[in-house]
């Protein structure tokens, strides 16, 4: 997973690119800790950029909806592309989480 990250008001932006495995597990729980630490109310996951995602990767989203509830953040996924829109659409992702094309 690379991630660049951006905040702007009250909007963090995390822009997740190449892919989200099992094995990036720490990274995505230091990108939670970031977003809580900045204080926005809103968080949006770019996932335009992102070619691949395994079970592991999906599971974080679930993590991360989970995080904002908890700390008081809204998550908007925001472009999934190809093989990672097709996951999320297979796992119904759209029921639980906001996914903007």
């Amino acid at each position: 997973m690379h991630c660049d990250n951006e905040v702007s008001g009250d909007v963090f932006r995390a822009t997740i690119r190449d892919q989200l495995t099992f094995s990036d597990h720490a990274a995505f729980r230091n990108l939670l800790e970031e977003i809580n630490k900045s204080g926005a109310q809103k968080c949006v996951f770019d996932l335009s950029n992102l070619i691949a995602v395994d079970s592991a990767g999906l599971g974080m989203f679930v993590i991360a909806l989970h995080e904002s509830k908890k700390s008081g953040w809204s998550l908007t996924i925001q472009s999934p592309q190809g093989r990672v829109l097709a996951l999320m659409t297979l796992a119904k992702f759209d029921k639980l989480l906001t996914i903007k094309a």
